[in-house]
């Protein structure tokens, strides 16, 4: 067998045993039992005492019964253990006492005769006293490595009497905690009020501002004369759009910047035909 292959069988069975472990931490149910026991128990405790009851539903024509009660001797511990009843018919307590520090053992028997009980009750009443702080916790169990069950009566063959038979029944623990219960609030919480979107009465009404006069490019264009010394210039532009109230104004205002008029250009356009002629001229040569 190759390393790989151990390694996995290892993994496997290792798993196998977790999951038998906690299999082991659950409640065995039986499907075919009718009857269940049940520890009725306060959740939390905040006396010096509490009294728990050993609850069964249902039975038929029964008899008598025993059980071990497991718990945490440094939390809580038995002090008593009183008759149960079953429909108005007492159930004594024949015997309890202390098997170890976290172990009493109870055994009852129903005042019924030879006819036994049926129906709904409690077999065994028991008292507690607190021995442990607030906070601390102690489960409350019937284990079964002990011998705990429930008889009924049936008749034996060969005989005219009845005899005590197994009862098959589902036993279930609980759990106590020392101290009071969470705080629960009575009130019932207040909705919050839906947000009702303000709604406005008056439509807003777009606002309407003056157009903004728009600058129209003014095209200037040069055109050359026969006599290259010789220029005129022609400016061109778009009529302005008319805006009311508006004024004209300066450059120095804000305004459109002020057109050069032809006599003012003279000058320049001299002096550019003269350098044109000398670049020519300098060409030629």
């Amino acid at each position: 067998m190759n390393p790989i292959t151990k390694k996995i069988l290892s993994i496997a069975l290792l798993m196998l045993l977790v999951i038998g472990a906690a299999a082991d931490d659950e409640v065995e149910i039986d499907p075919d039992a009718d009857v269940n026991v049940t520890i009725n128990a306060p959740e939390y405790v905040s006396e010096d005492t509490f009294e728990v009851t050993m609850d069964v539903t249902e039975v038929t024509d029964f008899d008598s019964g025993q059980f071990d009660l497991m718990f945490d001797p440094d939390v809580i511990n038995v002090v008593d253990v009183t008759d149960g009843n079953i429909e108005d018919i007492k159930i004594s307590v024949d015997m309890w006492r202390h098997m170890d520090d976290d172990r009493v053992r109870v055994i009852f028997n129903a005042d019924a005769g030879a006819e036994g009980v049926s129906g709904y009750g409690y077999v065994a009443k028991i008292a507690f006293e607190v021995v442990g702080d607030i906070g601390d916790t102690s489960a409350i169990d019937m284990s079964d490595e002990f011998e705990r069950g429930l008889y009924y009566l049936e008749p034996r063959e060969g005989y005219d009497t009845v005899g005590p038979a197994d009862l098959p029944a589902n036993w279930f623990g609980t759990t106590v905690t020392i101290g009071t219960a969470p705080a629960v609030s009575d009130e019932i919480p207040t909705p919050a009020p839906a947000e009702t979107p303000a709604v406005n009465a008056t439509p807003d009404l777009e606002s309407t501002s003056a157009p903004t006069p728009t600058e129209t490019p003014i095209e200037t264009s040069l055109e050359l004369s026969s006599n290259p010394l010789g220029m005129t210039a022609r400016a061109e532009s778009a009529p302005a759009a008319a805006v009311p109230g508006a004024s004209s104004e300066s450059s120095e205002d804000g305004g459109l910047p002020d057109i050069p008029a032809a006599c003012d250009l003279i000058p320049i356009y001299s002096l550019v035909g003269l350098l044109a002629l000398i670049y020519a001229l300098t060409q030629f040569k």
